[in-house]
């Protein structure tokens, strides 16, 4: 064989594993789910499995519940994600400056993202226990309520405490991504435009911002995709309630499938999931591109 013919065999040889593993992993079970939504798919009749065209999704689109769920995931997903980039960005900002101790900061502020997710859970419903919480002792001494909140149980109360949980776990790593990015922000670029006269804030938003774009723009993207995916918090802190303040898509997926045993349903809800998080994530991707600084 040509010499090039060998490479492009031996090339093809260190590719075949991970493809087929992707295959395995990843393009096989979305296929069989697109298939599955396109099926009258129960647990409860598995043997009977027959094709229904767009009956789940169009049972799906009419139904109230599915809609505010996935209202619900928004305003979840976007609160979350916003408190984290401005706490992240304000923190990563502080620890790029040097001062005393800044190593073990960095340390100590990174340790909630090594916590589980189901251990955060736990923490959090210990710390908002209503009767005996450390959240309503502190609250209570410094006079700021005259009695105890239950708030994992009050609909005005859940999601706030679940995006509290959230964003306390999940801040590190957008600190630590950030904190990378503005290290790299070119110096002297910085020097030349105090040098002319820009203040702070006009250095930020003119040098800092558009110099980290692409690290911004990939760890919002990717908070954006977890917190999209969130359901342990979810499912052991308020289990979708109180009165369904809670149920985001991933609960109400859950319930479809798994507790309604209506599996090709809760597939559907899965690749609606899918394409709009493809769309939202090619549009995402393109605009902030544009804001992108290079050189």
């Amino acid at each position: 064989m040509k010499r090039n013919t060998k490479k492009l065999l031996f090339a093809l040889g260190l590719i075949l594993p991970a493809f087929a593993m992707l295959c395995l992993t990843i393009i096989t079970p979305l296929i069989n789910i697109i298939w599955m939504s396109f099926h009258d798919y129960s647990l409860l009749n598995i043997k009977n499995i027959k094709w229904n065209d767009f009956k789940n999704y169009t049972v799906l689109f009419g139904e109230k519940e599915f809609w505010n769920s996935f209202v619900r995931t928004i305003v979840y997903v976007a609160v979350t994600v916003a408190a984290q980039f401005v706490l992240g960005m304000a923190v990563a900002l502080l620890l790029n400056r040097k001062f005393p101790g800044r190593n073990l900061m960095r340390g100590l502020i990174f340790l909630p993202w090594t916590i589980p997710t189901l251990i955060v859970a736990v923490i959090w419903m210990w710390i908002m226990q209503p009767q005996y919480g450390v959240l309503n002792y502190i609250l209570r001494s410094l006079g700021l309520i005259s009695q105890n909140v239950n708030w994992l149980s009050s609909t005005k109360t859940a999601m706030a405490s679940v995006i509290v949980a959230a964003v306390w776990r999940q801040l590190p790593f957008m600190m630590v991504m950030l904190l990378a990015g503005l290290q790299t922000v070119p110096q002297d670029l910085i020097e030349a435009a105090v040098i002319d006269g820009a203040g702070k804030g006009q250095v930020f938003a003119n040098i800092t911002l558009p110099s980290i774009m692409s690290v911004i723009k990939t760890v919002t993207l990717t908070a954006i995709i977890g917190n999209f995916q969130m359901f342990t918090l979810f499912y052991n802190m308020t289990a979708g309630g109180p009165v369904r303040a809670t149920t985001t898509l991933t609960v109400y997926t859950y319930e479809t499938a798994f507790m309604s045993y209506d599996l090709g349903k809760g597939a559907a809800i899965g690749v609606v999931w899918m394409i709009f998080l493809i769309g939202f994530g090619t549009l995402y991707n393109r605009r902030l591109s544009r804001t992108e600084f290079y050189g």
